[in-house]
């Protein structure tokens, strides 16, 4: 009597497709569509490339640089530096380059800014020196899932992401070769 239920449940399951295998790994989303990335919602706007000087006192250098808007949706301010960490290049399948957040910078209604506030909408320019390499037509982005938990020691919960951490997407936008500043 069990195992004929049980056989009806497994046909009616397969049936239905529930013992379809369910797609799983990052989405691909398309430049501008907002990302959640558990702490951070991120819209990639665009990407240009070239040699460039960021600052004015700055000598020209090989850049790529990808502008998003970013909002933190938690309750506490978070540097650029710590944001970037959940954002990496993709020049290869499975291969990714960590973004210089020592050139990286946010910018609020013009004025540069260190920081992501809650709620508060940032233009993020990320930034990957390319060297001599040249410049590539498009650029996919991916996007670490920030995740909250309880520290191991304490009874302090936190907000974290790795460059272990899983790709929650990734973003494809095509780079405007030849910029300069």
């Amino acid at each position: 009597m069990i195992s004929a239920a049980l056989v009806i449940l497994i046909a009616t399951l397969w049936a239905t497709g529930g013992l379809k295998a369910r797609p799983g790994g990052p989405i691909t989303a398309k430049p501008g569509r907002a990302v959640d990335q558990g702490l951070f919602h991120v819209q990639i706007l665009d990407a240009r490339a070239g040699s460039m000087k960021l600052h004015e006192f700055d000598p020209a250098a090989n850049l790529l640089i990808v502008r998003m808007r970013v909002t933190d949706t938690g309750n506490e301010s978070y540097g650029i530096g710590s944001f970037i960490h959940g954002i990496a290049a993709e020049p290869k399948p499975g291969k990714f380059a960590e973004a210089d957040f020592t050139r990286s910078e946010g910018d609020i209604d013009g004025e540069e800014t260190s920081s992501i506030h809650p709620r508060l909408p940032v233009t993020v320019q990320v930034v990957w020196v390319l060297g001599n390499a040249a410049a590539p037509p498009n650029v996919t982005v991916a996007l670490r899932t920030w995740e909250y938990g309880q520290s191991f020691t304490t009874d302090t919960f936190y907000w974290s992401v790795t460059g272990q951490s899983p790709i929650t997407a990734k973003v494809s936008v095509p780079v405007r070769q030849g910029a300069t500043s």
